[in-house]
């Protein structure tokens, strides 16, 4: 069962998507979008810190062919109301590889989990990760003019997923 199934308009919102983050590292990154989901009220104070722990711990960069991405994520008692920020950043920052934390990669998509229902991430992680596996989804993000291009274009990718699960 893919997010359509859950309800893509309950976790991705326009406002959650950040179409042109300048970030100097991946911790930079990280602390704007975590910020972010603080100040518009879907996660708590503990969540930025609770966030940079996380991927300390279990780095989130995904080694797909063509583009790299990051899914991170954390505890669920960071976060009052579940949603997914998609940041497209304006240069690549390096994150580490998941399950391979010596190898690094150059990411330039970062899809931050903020979920309040633990037993979705597994199904979440898996349906992202189909969507970004298709290479001209993943190009039309990156090549989107805005944030109302981006969430067009992950709603339609989210939703035929969900229709093929």
């Amino acid at each position: 069962m893919g997010i359509a199934a859950i309800g893509f308009g309950d976790l991705v919102r326009p406002d959650c998507i950040m179409d042109s983050l300048e970030a100097s590292s991946r911790e930079d990154a990280l602390l704007r979008m975590a910020t972010r989901l603080v100040e518009s009220g879907y996660c708590r104070e503990s969540f930025p810190a609770a966030i940079l722990e996380r991927e300390r711990l279990h780095p989130s960069g995904l080694p797909m062919r063509g583009h790299k991405i990051a899914i991170p994520h954390t505890d669920a008692k960071h976060v009052r109301r579940s949603t997914i920020l998609f940041a497209r950043l304006d240069q690549p920052v390096e994150f580490l590889t998941m399950g391979s934390p010596d190898e690094p990669l150059q990411v330039r998509m970062i899809s931050m989990f903020a979920l309040r229902e633990k037993h979705l991430v597994g199904r979440l992680l898996t349906t992202l990760i189909a969507v970004y596996q298709d290479h001209q989804v993943l190009e039309a993000l990156l090549q989107a003019e805005d944030s109302r291009e981006m969430f067009t274009i992950l709603r339609r990718a989210v939703e035929k997923e969900g229709s093929e699960s």
